[in-house]
């Protein structure tokens, strides 16, 4: 499984410049809102700054592989998670917009 999300993310790194609106800033509030978090609370488990965490959850800074890894960590979920909840049907080819979309419904069964 760990060798399988380092791939994922090595993917998604690869693939960041291209897909510049993913939005992990929501991503990280809809998974730390769902873990009944604060973003406080979240921020020191995190071993981040409040400051750190807002400046991410607001989309002003993308978060390193590191701070990824921390944040998936405390949300106890996989990166992959974090990274599916970021993509947005306006990230997806058009030609895989129907897929995508009969997946979205699945975000909530995932993190329950």
């Amino acid at each position: 499984m760990q060798y399988k999300s380092k791939c994922i993310f090595k993917l998604f790194i690869n693939l960041k410049t291209y897909i510049c609106d993913m939005e992990i800033g929501k991503a990280i509030i809809q998974l730390r809102k769902k873990k009944g978090l604060t973003q406080k609370d979240f921020s020191i488990k995190c071993g981040l700054s409040n400051n750190a965490v807002c400046q991410i959850e607001i989309g002003n800074v993308f978060p390193n592989k590191t701070t990824i890894e921390k944040m998936s960590k405390v949300l106890n979920v996989p990166i992959s998670y974090i990274l599916f909840f970021s993509i947005t049907v306006d990230d997806v080819p058009d030609d895989k917009k129907q897929v995508f979309n009969s997946l979205s419904g699945l975000k909530d069964l995932l993190i329950s």
